[in-house]
Order: structure tokens, then sequence, then C-alpha cells
């Protein structure tokens, strides 16, 4: 028992996009005490009902309501994070290549040994849309019978499950490396490049994001460090100065 107690997944944050139900809330901050996690934020709930949340999180996931960020955008909510894990019902090649939370785990884990880490759920009827999934640099999806959708709450707390399985197995010291880069600086990166190969015609400027779309799985999946990041865009700014975007002095 002492051996769980030390298992530390306060790094793990979790992110609820457009919540419909202030139960759910509540019901998400409780799963979010109970194994452990670092914390709750919403983007724009639509309904911030005190006694239905502080009803549902019960005496546990009281401190994990107070503590909770209010933001505008999923990207204001991950600005800070080092990776984010998307979590959706629905395939497809715009989805792309969705992993089960047992194999999701290991990956979220290693993001939350150098910085803050989350997992991300859609609104109760329509889930996470596509663009908001492309913010995320993985999707899962939770494997069910005939009903594909899960209770919202249910499936946080299935994720939540699996981080907690996933840090007992795995418990002990692990390698660090260099400063990861951040949510944003990989979000700024992903923007400059494209930006770059509009310029010289690689992808065309009516619908960059489409075929862009491969290459952006890739920065994601190489977990870049901040220095990488910095001499990548150094490449991105010499592209756009010889291809006449920018003045020789801005790059």
């Amino acid at each position: 028992m002492l051996w769980a107690m030390q298992i530390d997944l306060s790094h793990i944050l979790v992110v609820l996009v457009r919540p419909r139900f202030p139960e759910n809330i509540g019901a998400a901050a409780r799963v979010v005490a109970n194994m452990g996690l670092g914390g709750l934020r919403v983007v724009e709930p639509l309904r911030l009902w005190e006694e239905p949340m502080r009803r549902l999180a019960s005496s546990q996931g009281l401190g994990v309501l107070d503590d909770m960020g209010v933001y505008h955008t999923l990207e204001e909510s991950l600005a800070d994070t080092v990776g984010a894990a998307a979590t959706t019902a629905r395939v497809g090649y715009k989805r792309g290549r969705l992993l089960e939370p047992r194999q999701a785990a290991p990956e979220v884990l290693a993001w939350a040994d150098e910085g803050q880490a989350a997992l991300v759920f859609g609104p109760e009827d329509r889930g996470l849309t596509t663009a908001e999934l492309d913010r995320c640099q993985l999707g899962v999806c939770i494997p069910t019978a005939e009903a594909s959708s899960l209770n919202l709450a249910q499936a946080v707390m299935v994720l939540a499950y699996e981080m907690r399985l996933a840090a007992l197995e795995e418990a002990g010291p692990r390698a660090t490396g260099p400063q990861p880069a951040s949510h944003a600086e990989v979000d700024g990166l992903k923007e400059h490049l494209m930006q770059a190969l509009v310029a010289i015609g690689t992808l065309p400027a009516d619908n960059p994001e489409h075929f862009f779309r491969p290459m952006k799985n890739g920065i994601e999946r190489a977990r870049l460090s901040s220095r990488e990041v910095r001499a990548l865009r150094g490449i991105a700014r010499q592209v756009l100065w010889l291809a006449g975007q920018i003045p020789r002095e801005d790059g």
C-alpha cells in the first residue's frame, strides 16, 4: 500500500471542453481526487452551477473544484502543457491514429515526467471536433461493445485509472532528457513550418492544413525539445526570407 501511495500523478491534468452538465464536472473532480491527478480545467462550460457540482464531487473532490481553472479556449487551457491526449468515440481518416487508453498511458506518463500533461474530453453530446483533436498529440478511443459513447465522468475515470495502473507498473526512476517543448511552442512551430511550405509552393495556399497533416503528426510524435523547436523555426524563418516573405533582419 505504501508503494501505491508514492505514485505521483500530480502533473496530469483533466481538461473538459464545453461540458454541458455541472454534475459531470463535479463527478470528474471526484475522479481527479480519487486517482491523485493534478487538477481539473474546464473550457467554455455551459453551466457552472455550484450545488450539483459540489454534490457530485463529494467531500473528496471539493478541493479540486475550488482550484479548478476556467478557460475561454482549448489552446489557453493547454498552453503550459508539454503533451495532451484527446479522447474520441468517432473514428476516421481525419481523426488519425487512435490508441486504446492502456497504449496511451505510457506516453502520457512520459510527458508528465517532463512537465504538465493533459487528458482532454469533449462535450457530452458531440465530443471533440477534428480541429480540437488536432491540437493534441495523441488520440484515444475507449473500446466499447455496441454503445460507443460513455458518460463523460465514466470516460474520465477510465483514463485516470489507466494512468494510475501504468504508473504502478512503471514505478521507479526514469531517465531525464533535455527541456521538452511546451504545447504552445510546438503549435508555433507547426504554424511557422506550414507558412514556410506554403511560401515555397510545397503546400497549396487554399488548404494547407489538410496536406500538412502527415508532417504535423510526425512533429507531435517526435516529442521535440525547446532547443529543437527553436532550431526548426530558424529554418522556417530562413525559408520565408528566401521566398521574400520576411525582411532579412527579421530572420
